[in-house]
């Protein structure tokens, strides 16, 4: 197995701060889906070690934000932000939710090549999984998710407790006007001119 490029002087340093142990079994996760990636498209082909890295340690970023031991990650597709997250915590449950079928097969193939026990796949979309899995004590984290108006309408109608997301800074403007009783708050992402961490919560009852 190929060792991962070394990373670029001006990338943060999150891969770097965490055990040997986490560190290898992340960049095992890297390295298989790069590999997978030749006969399913998973990411784009084009991609360098060097900019999967990048993303996977903006999960890394994102994670610090998340509060609950429950996350749903919607839209998970090639499990870059659950994947990383249930290696580093071993205690988090994690349900990696793909509406797509050959992206939900890489995912359950990564769970079980990998033996992450706190990892549950589910091939369906977020919608129907939140709604049939009614957890008001849940994180529910996305990147790039098309359409993340839909998170505020979990959050108001309590069916998550907080939701936590990569998106750009233009989308953030767009939803403005469904954040009434949201408490939020964005994160900057470095060398990331357009994107944002954004935390949600309902306040509703506070207020």
């Amino acid at each position: 197995m190929k060792p991962m490029i070394k990373k670029e002087e001006e990338y943060f340093d999150f891969l770097n701060g965490i055990d040997s142990k986490t560190k290898k079994s992340i960049e095992t996760y890297m390295l298989y889906l790069m590999e997978y990636n030749q006969k399913v498209n998973l990411i784009s082909r084009k991609i360098t070690g060097n900019a999967l890295t990048q993303l996977v340690e903006e999960t890394l970023l994102l994670e610090q934000y998340i509060s609950k031991d429950e996350i749903i990650d919607a839209g998970s597709g090639n499990g870059i932000l659950g994947i990383p997250i249930a290696i580093k915590n071993p205690r988090k449950h994690i349900d990696l939710v793909e509406s797509k079928e050959k992206k939900a097969i890489f995912l359950e193939d990564i769970k079980k090549k990998m033996v992450l026990k706190n990892v549950r796949v589910y091939c369906c979309s977020i919608k129907e999984f939140v709604n049939r899995n009614k957890n008001k004590e849940t994180s529910l984290i996305a990147r790039g998710f098309p359409g993340i108006e839909i998170f505020w309408d979990f959050l108001k109608k309590e069916l998550i407790k907080e939701a936590v997301f990569i998106t750009s800074q233009n989308k953030i403007k767009k939803i403005s006007k469904y954040m009434v009783n949201i408490k939020k708050k964005s994160y900057n992402i470095p060398l990331r001119n357009n994107l944002k961490i954004l935390k949600m919560e309902n306040v509703s009852r506070e207020t």
